[in-house]
């Protein structure tokens, strides 16, 4: 990281650090090397070094890097007063000084990195909270995040800040709020997935759509009565077989939000209904077992659901 100089620093530290250099001057008598500010500067370095590391994550996190700054300025100061014969009084007063400059530095410094990184939308500065419960469509929210490395912050389903009491319910930065499953899985991929172009999200947000509403009937039915996904006059299915038969991933051959949402769905049928025959279409049974292999698709539904799609999943 660049050392701390009057011309690195912001407008206001820089008035700090000349003062801290007149003060220097007049206690020691003479010009003070460069050799001394450099010194208290490669201390506040190393203070800042950690501090950025702390940017964009909590604020308890930032706090730490911030006294530990605090700490490097004071302890540089005393070693250069102790080098230039200072009584006690002048130590004290100088440490207070060098301290502020280098936590200022730090504060000013990770308040533009996190403004930047926010930004490019790659940093959220709190991890959203997912209010919601293991028996309701939160486990497809886990998996995207589990998958995406999207830090979440599990919530109790009751109260749910969702208009209507429901679950599963996001909230995030600014206000954010979010419900619906479907709505929730394209807003983490948009916002931290790297879903940057307008292109890129309706590669996702087509499918997501199809599974929260096509697909939700294919897989259990008019009134939860059961998956039709095995009649040989959905059509649907025919061309779902035929497109995973192209690839292993919904979109561009990776695995991508895309997949979460479809497959999600089409693997809550043998953990509902049973023993589900998909002979007809190999390629849909094998997605299904593919997807259910991923270690963070077990983490996030568990190893009961992952035994169910292996087990009543025919036709792989």
């Amino acid at each position: 990281q660049e050392p701390l100089s009057p011309n690195s620093a912001s407008p206001t530290l820089r008035c700090v650090i000349i003062a801290m250099q007149a003060t220097l001057e007049r206690r020691s008598g003479t010009a003070v090397p460069a050799t001394v500010l450099a010194a208290v500067g490669a201390l506040g370095a190393i203070a800042l070094g950690s501090a950025f590391v702390a940017s964009g994550r909590a604020a308890g996190q930032q706090l730490s890097a911030l006294r530990g700054a605090r700490a490097a300025g004071e302890l540089g100061v005393a070693t250069t007063g102790s080098t230039l014969g200072w009584s006690g009084v002048d130590l004290t007063v100088f440490a207070s000084a060098a301290a502020a400059a280098v936590v200022g530095a730090v504060a000013a410094r990770c308040a533009r990195s996190r403004h930047r990184q926010q930004r490019a939308g790659v940093v959220q500065l709190r991890a959203a909270r997912l209010f919601g419960a293991q028996s309701t469509r939160s486990p497809l929210v886990n998996w995207y995040c589990y998958e995406a490395d999207i830090d979440l912050e599990m919530k109790s389903p009751k109260p749910s800040p969702h208009p209507f009491g429901q679950v599963p319910h996001l909230s995030d930065d600014g206000g954010v709020e979010v419900f619906e499953s479907g709505a929730i899985l394209l807003y983490l991929a948009d916002k931290y997935g790297g879903l940057s172009t307008p292109e890129a999200r309706a590669k996702v947000t087509k499918w997501v759509m199809w599974a929260n509403s096509t697909l939700e009937e294919l897989c259990f039915g008019a009134g939860f009565s059961g998956p039709v996904v095995s009649r040989p006059d959905k059509k649907a299915m025919d061309v779902l077989n035929k497109l995973l038969g192209e690839s292993e991933w919904l979109v561009d051959g990776q695995f991508s939000v895309a997949d979460v949402a479809v497959a999600s769905y089409l693997n809550y049928i043998p953990v509902f209904f049973g023993q589900v025959d998909l002979t007809s279409r190999p390629n849909v049974a094998k997605y299904m077992k593919r997807c259910a292999e991923r270690p963070a698709f077990a983490k996030a539904f568990g190893a009961q659901h992952v035994a169910a799609v292996r087990a009543k999943v025919l036709g792989a």
